[in-house]
């Protein structure tokens, strides 16, 4: 897990056209992360998602949208995806490495990088 997901609050801009023919931007600032899931984490669903997806299944977190940290989507043990709320889950095992991308510490040296192969004597 070398590219670790930022959760910063980064504002952006979303660009459209409205239906006049304007040209529109609106400038969005992602929400807060409010749970502790990262990707590869278990969690056990605290309510019914659908029937594939019932209360007090565990289900594997695939991804999260750094633009929208509380929207997680999660895969059951069928390989069916979906996407729930932050307060429809309950963080039952974290799986994800701690990594100094996800730290913050600094392993240069244990790390190695492609990037630097050029430095490297023939």
């Amino acid at each position: 897990m070398s590219d670790a997901i930022k959760f910063d609050r980064k504002p952006y801009t979303i660009s459209y056209t409205d239906s006049e023919g304007h040209l529109k931007k609106i400038r969005r600032v992602p929400p807060p992360k409010l749970h502790n899931a990262l990707p590869t984490d278990k969690v056990e669903l605290t309510k019914k998602h659908s029937d594939q997806f019932r209360a007090g299944e565990e289900v594997t977190v695939k991804s999260i949208n750094p633009r929208h940290p509380n929207t997680l989507k999660v895969e059951n043990a069928e390989g069916q995806t979906t996407f729930i709320n932050h307060y429809e889950m309950f963080l039952k095992e974290k799986i994800t490495r701690n990594t100094p991308a996800t730290s913050g510490e600094s392993n240069a040296d244990e790390i190695p990088s492609d990037r630097n192969k050029y430095l490297l004597w023939p």
